[in-house]
């Protein structure tokens, strides 16, 4: 049965550093018990929906041989720097990864930075999977993916009104990452690094920075509706990629019913639970920030926002064309957004 971790006793810690799967598992009971990690609230609609439906899907398809516990709220590590780490080193066996705090790793996927590329998270995660089964993203050879989102389109959330573009000259934004820093930058705003998410409203309310690219749907995660009161969403300011990576000789190792389980709900199936509770999560969020609470959720007229448009056109130029194994990433993910809006 699944089992949602909230609290380690010191003994289970230490078995952790261990190996990830116990060959006596194995040997024994034929039962393998998974370990997921998530620096996230247990209350995020990831962790309290989408992983829950995903680990009882497997377990139950698995016929009991696969037990699935979510380690939720940061118990096996809370720093989103070290979650990637962290599967690697066999302290968890699937982890959520935020692919921006691990510089030079999964470059394809910053691609989905581009501002204006996506409207939402399904169709975002749907293409960012056909890439992986295609053999487009780097990195995965000893590890694979479970599935992954590409969390946003982000928008601007400030302690100051933005009711046009010159509202955001001189406002210090948290950005991660070069295209995030470019986008801030040609808006006018001055891009501020090195914030990890649980740390953005921190500095909000602290007067380091005056605000933050975020998508709605995770402005009540970190905490972000606490520190600021003004919010721009009719910028699609590009999304950022998340993925559940484990390692492949991990999976090797799963019993072969609980194999066929995974791979039957791993993949498309969970990316697509992801996005769609992803897309409820920003909804709520926006229904949230609308109903008061001190709020102003401000709406440009399509010139302002075709102004943006052109200033950020650059950046997705510099991306239309060949990388160095000949392929144009930017064509393949514009084709496999298609593609998801089309499977709806």
């Amino acid at each position: 049965m699944y089992r949602l971790k909230f609290t380690a006793l010191a003994f289970g810690v230490a078995a952790m550093a261990g190996a990830a799967v116990s060959p006596a598992a194995f040997a024994e009971d034929k039962v393998t018990t998974l370990r997921w990690a998530s620096f996230v609230s247990p209350k995020s609609t990831n962790n309290a929906v989408a992983v829950p439906a995903f680990a009882k899907a497997v377990e139950k398809a698995s016929g009991g041989t696969l037990k699935i516990e979510l380690y939720a709220g940061g118990t096996l590590g809370k720093g989103p720097v070290q979650q990637l780490s962290m599967v690697e080193n066999k302290v968890a066996d699937i982890a959520e990864v935020v692919v921006a705090y691990s510089p030079g790793r999964f470059p394809e996927l910053s691609i989905f930075e581009l501002p204006f590329l996506v409207r939402n998270n399904v169709e975002a995660g749907l293409a960012a999977w056909k890439l992986y089964e295609k053999g487009l993203l780097s990195d995965f050879d000893d590890l694979m993916l479970v599935g992954v989102i590409i969390s946003g389109p982000y928008g601007v959330s400030a302690t100051k009104p933005i009711r046009s573009i010159k509202d955001l000259a001189g406002l210090r934004l948290r950005a991660a990452g070069p295209i995030q820093n470019e986008i801030v930058s040609r808006l006018g705003a001055v891009p501020v690094g090195n914030i990890p998410a649980p740390g953005i409203a921190p500095n909000i309310s602290r007067g380091v920075i005056d605000g933050t690219l975020m998508s709605a749907s995770n402005v009540y995660t970190f905490r972000i509706a606490d520190a600021a009161q003004h919010h721009n969403f009719d910028l699609k300011l590009g999304s950022v990629a998340v993925i559940f990576p484990m390692r492949r000789d991990t999976y090797e190792k799963l019993p072969a019913k609980a194999k066929a389980a995974f791979d039957k709900y791993s993949g498309e199936w969970l990316t697509r639970i992801l996005g769609e509770g992803l897309d409820r999560q920003r909804d709520g969020a926006v229904k949230k920030l609308r109903s008061g609470g001190g709020h102003t959720i401000h709406k440009w007229d399509q010139a302002t926002v075709a102004k943006a448009r052109e200033l950020l056109a650059p950046i997705v130029a510099k991306h239309d064309k060949a990388n160095a194994k000949g392929v144009n990433l930017y064509r393949e993910v514009l084709a496999a957004i298609k593609a998801a809006r089309g499977a709806k």
